[in-house]
């Protein structure tokens, strides 16, 4: 899916808005920007990981990625959703105080009714501005971002990160970089000093997916960029992404993308 809002930032703007209705629109890996995101889930549900901490997201809920952040978003399979983000540049933070506040800001935002009443009309304003460019454009969109900012700043940050989740994050960090070697429950669960069932109840909350289904996935996303970024045949990619039988390589590879090995390494090629 294509970020029109982003490719507007990119080419200069200090504000940009756009909504978006999708499904199975999943980031296969973190990026960043040197500008604001704020990010507002309308219908549906998603996951956001920033760095390595995870925040499911509900209909109603913000997500603030402050510039620089490593992020990516991810939603489960044919679940469809609707958002809204806004990106801008620092500099249209039109004051000191609220600037400081928003730099230290990164997380999710679940806003009360009547707050969520009055960010809804502010983003729907926003979107009418940007179709339809008015008088005074420039001011009367940037007062409407820094009207968000202000409720931004006075909701509580939902989620904390306790011991659980925290233990949960540096799971995550080490399947991201261990995938491509033998990853047991029981090897996961000595490792991290965890008792096993808890450990598959509690990962199973928090990202809302089995351990394996997690494995599975976070191989099958690094063979896809092998496939896009290197020559290696479907077998030497198998062999390093964790897979040491081709069989459940292909079926595995099948299931997630709906593509065999084959039929995706030639789809990128052409």
């Amino acid at each position: 899916m294509i970020d029109t809002a982003q490719v507007q930032m990119g080419q200069a703007a200090e504000i940009a808005v756009e909504q978006i209705t999708g499904v199975n629109d999943n980031m296969s890996k973190s990026h960043y920007h040197e500008y604001f995101e704020l990010y507002f889930l309308e219908n549906g549900e998603r996951y956001h990981i920033i760095d390595d901490s995870i925040y499911k997201t509900l209909s109603g809920d913000f997500m603030l990625f402050t510039p620089l952040t490593l992020h990516r978003s991810y939603g489960d399979t044919d679940v469809s959703f609707s958002r809204t983000v806004i990106y801008f540049t620092p500099e249209k933070v039109l004051y000191p105080d609220l600037s400081n506040v928003l730099f230290n800001s990164t997380g999710m935002y679940r806003p009360d009714k009547r707050t969520l009443h009055i960010m809804r009309r502010y983003i729907f304003e926003m979107l009418e501005e940007q179709s339809v460019p008015g008088q005074l454009h420039d001011n009367y969109i940037q007062t409407l971002l820094n009207m968000m900012l202000f409720e931004i700043t006075r909701m509580s940050q939902v989620k904390q990160i306790n011991d659980t989740s925290d233990r949960i994050s540096r799971i995550i960090r080490y399947i991201n970089v261990a995938y491509a070697s033998e990853i047991t429950l029981r090897d996961l669960a000595s490792r991290f000093y965890i008792n096993e069932y808890y450990l598959c109840h509690e990962f199973k909350k928090y990202t809302n997916r089995s351990i394996g289904t997690y494995i599975s996935n976070t191989r099958i996303i690094n063979a896809q960029r092998l496939f896009m970024e290197t020559k290696l045949n479907v077998t030497q990619v198998a062999q390093r992404t964790g897979f040491t039988n081709l069989t459940n390589f292909n079926r595995v590879f099948k299931k997630i993308t709906g593509m065999t090995p084959s039929e995706y390494r030639k789809k990128v090629r052409q």
